[in-house]
């Protein structure tokens, strides 16, 4: 990477359930060698009491990695214990065997809701130790389900472009 990246939110796709908004937000914006860029998810929850349904993170699992393309970014919590690969450490590419998936939860966590209860967390930005490339510029597609205990489930994601 010859120099630091900037990435910014292009776009929020809302969730199906009316009783629920997601917001994306930049806390850190560049990509530098020193530092990764941090987003804020959030999903306000704006109907009656409920329970909804997570992974091992709320509101969105992480690790994740983006939909589309199939690779390049992964969203790792912030802060995590992941170290970076020593020979690309620009790149920001956690230091994991090719067929390491980091995993996924066993089960459901139940998180109970009243109205205006935020739930959010901070992820930093990371190349996915799948990808060829390094943070190449362009955008990446991230989704993901809200899930009502015994209601349904809805479907939201955001797109985040990379610029050099």
């Amino acid at each position: 990477m010859d120099s630091a990246r900037t990435v910014q939110i292009c776009r929020t796709a809302q969730p199906e359930v009316p009783r629920a908004t997601v917001s994306v937000e930049m806390i850190t914006a560049n990509i530098t060698e020193e530092s990764t860029a941090v987003v804020e998810i959030g999903v306000t929850w704006e109907g009656d009491a409920s329970v909804l349904l997570f992974g091992n993170t709320v509101p969105i699992e992480l690790p994740h990695r983006c939909s589309w393309p199939e690779t390049g970014l992964v969203l790792l919590p912030s802060p995590n214990g992941y170290e970076r690969r020593a020979d690309e450490p620009e790149c920001w590419k956690p230091n994991l065997p090719a067929d390491d998936d980091f995993g996924h939860p066993l089960g459901l966590m139940r998180k109970e809701v009243e109205t205006g209860d935020i739930l959010s967390c901070r992820a930093e930005i990371w190349g996915d130790h799948w990808a060829e490339n390094c943070l190449e510029p362009g955008e990446y597609w991230f989704e993901e389900t809200l899930s009502i205990e015994n209601e349904g489930y809805a479907g939201w994601g955001f797109a985040l472009r990379i610029e050099s």
